[in-house]
């Protein structure tokens, strides 16, 4: 069973308002949310309006001016969710240091990491819109071609467990482009094969799509790495081929 708290403090007459999709009415409430959220809270969360609420909401002034005495040190948001943490008394040390050391490791990351992170999260728990957005602004933000490689995969992946399997192609093989990993050559004929598979009419025989990636997974499975990876660009090469030609 799980925990189950009672607000004892409190309550705001005017809600937090998060992201306009999360209202916050009292301390129980912010500890909870910081904690489930210690990936993807940004540093920028903590600022002025927050120590406002706290005080003039909360009566909580000597946690905001703690707050707000961070913040113009130029202390890290893991700080400032510690202090908050710390003070609701909810969480034991050893889950406000867990929490905190997510923070840190994201804190040390770029924006399009952190980006990326979040986006993987919210992929992973079914938000695919956030999930999506988040992938977008870690595209924006960096210029690594290997990073762009693993992002454009996780949206390839975004767009198949949404069946959309034409979308997830086009990511995988983009991913493919800038990144030069198997595992996304590989995801995109398995892509290009759902695609097939889910078109009226369609033959699956041993010279379809599917028939040639069944024989490159055999050919991975019996641990011949050289020629699996031979196959896979040789349909690729066959598929690029076909693609200028219908152009």
């Amino acid at each position: 069973m799980g925990r189950m708290w009672v607000c004892e403090g409190k309550l705001a007459d005017k809600p937090l308002i998060i992201n306009s999709s999360v209202s916050l009415y009292s301390l129980e409430e912010l500890c909870y949310y910081l904690y489930h959220n210690a990936d993807s809270v940004e540093e920028s969360f903590y600022h002025e309006a927050l120590c406002q609420w706290l005080s003039g909401e909360l009566g909580m002034e000597k946690l905001a001016d703690q707050v707000r005495e961070g913040i113009e040190k130029g202390k890290s948001g893991g700080f400032c969710m510690e202090l908050i943490l710390a003070t609701g008394g909810f969480y034991s040390r050893k889950e406000i240091n867990q929490a905190v050391s997510i923070v840190q490791n994201l804190e040390s990351t770029s924006p399009a990491q952190r980006a990326k992170l979040r986006g993987d999260r919210f992929l992973k728990s079914g938000k695919y819109r956030k999930a999506w957005i988040e992938y977008q602004k870690a595209l924006e933000e960096e210029g690594d071609m290997f990073f762009q490689g693993r992002v454009w995969h996780n949206l390839g992946t975004l767009y198949t467990r949404q069946f959309l399997f034409e979308a997830a192609g086009e990511c995988y093989k983009r991913a493919y482009e800038v990144g030069q990993q198997s595992q996304s050559s590989e995801a995109y004929l398995l892509a290009l094969t759902c695609k097939e598979e889910h078109q009226p009419g369609q033959q699956h025989g041993q010279g379809s799509l599917a028939g040639e990636l069944q024989r490159i997974q055999e050919m991975k499975a019996s641990g011949d790495r050289a020629g699996y990876e031979a196959m896979v660009e040789d349909l690729l090469q066959q598929l690029r081929t076909e693609y200028r030609k219908s152009e």
